[in-house]
Parts: C-alpha cells; sequence; structure tokens
C-alpha cells in the first residue's frame, strides 16, 4: 500500500512526533511510506526589521525541525515552497492523510489518484489564535476520521454528526521505562513548560511554591523548549533543563516522585504515558487521556484550574512513602505497558487497508 502524509511543517510538537511514528510502523510493515512538508517559514520583511534594529532583543523562530524525521526508513519530502501543498506535489497513492485542519484544506481539491483521503486529529484545534470557523469546517469534510481520543470522537458525534474511529496514542518502552523503585526521601516532581496558558505552567508554579512554604525541602525538575532566559516566574531552587534529549526526558521522569500535568484543554497528553512508563505518578487534570489513563490508580486525577485540588495532591506526595507510593508506581507503570506503539500501528493499518478495500 502507498501511503502519504501531509504535514504543516517539520517541528518538535508531540503530534509531530507520533506521525513519525506511524510512518516508521507502517514501512517496516511493508508499505511505502511518503511525508510532505512545506519548507522552512521565512522571516517576513517586518520581522526582519525587528531583527535588524534589536527590537525588544527580537529573536525569529521559525520553530522548524527535522529531528523525528532523521534517519527515517521512509521518504521525507520538504518542498521549497512555503504554505499549501498542491496536488502537483504529492505522489500517487492509496492513502493520503491530513494531519493538522490547514492540511485538511489543502487536500479538499485532491484528485482521487493521490489516494483516499483520511484526517488524523490529535487535538480539537478550536482555538481563539486560530481561524475558528475554517477549522471547524475541516471536520465536515468527507474524509475517514481517526481521532486519537474518546472525548474528541464525542465532540465530532455531538456537534457535527460525523463518526470517526479512536486510536489513542501509546508510549515507546525500549525509550521511556525504569526498575521498580522506592519514592525518593526529597520529595521531588516534575513537569514540561510551556508558555501556552492552556498548559497551566504558571498555575504549577504557583501551587508549587505554596508547597515550598509548607514543605521547604521539595524540589522541582522543569524541562521544556524554551531557553532558560524565556522561562517566566520559575520558582526559586527549581532545575531547569532546556531541550532535554529523550534518554534525559527517561531521566528526569524517573527521578520524580510525581509529573504535574496541568493543562486546560489537551488532545492527549503524550508525557503522561512516558511519566508512567517510568513508574513515576501523575497528578493530572480532566482533559485529554488522563481521566482513562488515570483512572486505574496510577496518579490523582483532579479537576482542571482548581489550586486546592492541586496543592492537596501534591501534599499527599510528600507524605505517601513506602508501601502506598509503590503501589500507585506499579499501578502506574502497569497501565502504560497495556499501550504499545506496535499495537496501535497494526489498528491504523486495518483502517487504512480498510479504505483501499472498500
Amino acid at each position: 500500500m502507498k501511503l502519504t502524509f501531509i504535514v504543516p511543517a517539520l517541528n518538535l510538537t508531540g503530534g509531530l512526533r507520533v506521525i513519525s511514528i506511524y510512518a516508521n510502523l507502517l514501512s517496516k510493515r511493508g508499505h511505502t511510506v511518503t511525508v510532505i512538508s512545506p519548507c522552512e517559514k521565512k522571516p517576513s520583511f517586518k520581522e526582519r526589521l525587528k531583527y535588524l534594529l534589536r527590537w525588544k532583543n527580537y529573536e525569529f523562530n521559525s520553530g522548524y525541525d527535522d529531528t523525528f524525521f532523521k534517519n527515517s526508513n521512509y521518504e521525507v519530502i520538504v518542498l521549497k515552497k512555503e504554505g499549501p501543498i498542491k496536488a502537483t506535489s504529492v505522489p500517487d497513492a492509496d492513502v493520503v492523510v491530513a494531519t493538522f485542519w490547514n492540511t485538511a484544506e489543502w487536500l479538499a481539491d485532491f484528485p482521487e489518484s493521490k489516494g483516499r483521503k483520511v484526517y488524523f486529529i490529535q487535538h480539537y484545534e478550536v482555538h481563539p489564535w486560530l481561524p475558528v470557523e475554517r477549522v471547524k469546517a475541516t471536520f465536515n469534510l468527507p474524509y475517514k476520521k481517526i481521532v486519537v481520543a474518546q472525548w474528541i470522537a464525542d465532540i465530532l458525534k455531538a456537534e457535527y454528526g460525523q463518526d470517526s474511529i479512536v486510536i489513542s496514542n501509546a508510549v515507546d518502552h525500549k525509550l521511556f521505562y525504569a526498575p521498580s523503585r522506592e519514592g525518593n526521601k526529597q520529595t521531588t516532581f516534575c513537569m514540561m513548560y510551556s508558555q501556552r496558558a492552556y498548559k497551566g505552567s504558571q498555575w504549577a508554579f504557583e501551587c508549587y511554591k505554596k508547597l515550598q512554604g509548607l514543605h521547604p525541602e521539595v524540589k522541582l525538575l522543569v524541562f521544556g523548549m524554551n531557553a532558560p532566559d524565556d522561562v517566566i516566574n520559575l520558582p526559586e531552587g527549581a532545575e531547569y533543563i532546556h531541550k532535554p534529549e529523550q534518554d534525559d526526558i527517561r531521566e528526569i521522569y524517573s527521578r520524580c516522585d510525581a509529573y504535574l500535568f496541568t493543562s486546560s484543554v489537551e488532545g492527549f497528553g503524550l508525557p503522561i504515558l512516558e511519566a508512567m512508563a517510568c513508574r513515576t505518578p501523575v497528578i493530572g487534570t480532566q482533559c485529554g487521556a488522563a481521566p482513562d489513563l488515570l483512572v486505574g490508580g496510577g496518579g490523582v486525577l483532579i479537576e482542571r484550574e482548581d489550586s486546592e485540588g492541586l496543592l492537596a495532591a501534591m501534599e499527599w506526595i510528600c507524605f505517601s512513602k513506602g508501601a502506598a507510593w509503590m503501589l500507585m508506581s506499579d499501578t502506574a507503570y502497569k497501565e502504560s505497558q497495556n499501550h504499545s506503539w506496535e499495537s496501535k500501528g497494526g489498528d491504523v493499518e486495518a483502517v487504512l487497508l480498510g479504505l483501499k478495500e472498500d
């Protein structure tokens, strides 16, 4: 089977990482896989001028990064132009997959020779910084739809009358793992930093600072893509790790007693499973995959933006040494073992093969 994935740009987001994993798995299963991306975004005249004038120390960052697609066993084509990908730049195939709302728009005029159209939806991208009505319109396009979480499927059915297939994300157990361990004598939390408000980083920082007032010995590890000088309100004594490698992220998870997942909106939340695979319980909000993954006891589920709930959960971690913490740690690990990429790759393959046979 010939498969084409159309991506908006190569970058280091979790969504692109998932695409790279599926492309690799499907290629290993004997399919001819191609990933096509526009070229790196170039700075506009205004952006170049701001840089030349050193306006507020402005630095242009396109976000382009091909790390997840290096040394791949499938073809990666980066076009010479920015913007929408045209059908003339896409090989004929059995299936063509849109991976973001704008790529779903691009596919609308593709002829049948480019393949049966699939919309792989990893988030309900109705955000104020995007053209909301255009985003919503893509959910009504006549494509086969695969979503990563039940809550997205529920919205598509209730608000758009659209059916979809749920294939949840997974974790690479060769990359994220840890031996059975006891909790730390110095209670340590970890989290991923983001400047996007809906990720809840500032909320997590505020609650951690309150916890420090009650338990000065606690520790916080923070990792993220932002340069250290761009991290806002990092708590005193917290350790910040800038752009860690995947092996380093595993080590961060494995050093901690709990991972803080504080988003108010999330498609899935890959770090939840990564932390759990490293035997680290998760304190998570009621969004993304957290309700499904934590229901078995591998962490503590709290309401969105519930400061009292977050603080109480963190205090519980401080006091739950010995058998109580180890039970939660083992439960988290066992839950993670139910989610392998190999299995999910087979599920995706079955859906795509079914399209070819229709």
